[in-house]
């Protein structure tokens, strides 16, 4: 069985792909009008995509074929029913800096999508692996880095996962924007 390669940025090369053909799958799928956004329409956008991931970038072609089914699924769980379809993100994968204070630099985070509902907003981020440290960190930098870079602080975060279809949903805490801003 051949070993997955590792990037610089810790993702496996693998993964880097993965999120590569969601992006562009998902990006595709919201320029569509909203009437048009069905799963057969994401089916359609998937397999136009995923010649973008080559299955000698996996440790072997049942790990291709089961990464590729499961975000396939979890696509669709997460993105075609009539609610999902007609709402449109307010972002779509930008990235918020993050000012660590005077000097100390900033850090770049990514936020794939950003929802707007009667002046509240929530941020979705798209996971590949359950990695509850990351979580962590991004509930503590996400909302102070919407806030120093869009201007609004999210009501919650949504975390879905694509290869186990879990969504959690978290709310920050007012006072870590105060501690990190």
């Amino acid at each position: 069985m051949m070993k997955a390669m590792m990037s610089h940025e810790g993702d496996t090369i693998w993964q880097q792909a993965v999120r590569k053909v969601i992006r562009n799958v998902m990006v595709e799928y919201y320029r569509a009008v909203p009437s048009l956004r069905s799963p057969f329409y994401m089916l359609k956008l998937i397999e136009t995509y995923r010649q973008l991931l080559h299955p000698h970038l996996f440790e072997s072609p049942i790990h291709y074929y089961t990464v590729l089914a499961k975000i396939t699924d979890y696509l669709l769980q997460f993105f075609t029913s009539c609610a999902e379809a007609r709402q449109s993100p307010f972002l779509l994968f930008v990235q918020a800096a993050y000012r660590h204070g005077k000097g100390r630099g900033k850090t770049h985070v990514d936020i794939d999508f950003v929802y707007e509902d009667n002046g509240t907003y929530t941020i979705r981020k798209l996971l590949l692996e359950d990695d509850q440290s990351f979580v962590h960190h991004y509930m503590q930098i996400a909302p102070a880095a919407c806030k120093q870079t869009f201007g609004f602080y999210p009501k919650k975060i949504e975390f879905c996962s694509l290869l186990t279809g879990k969504r959690m949903v978290e709310t920050p805490n007012a006072l870590q924007l105060i501690l990190v801003t």
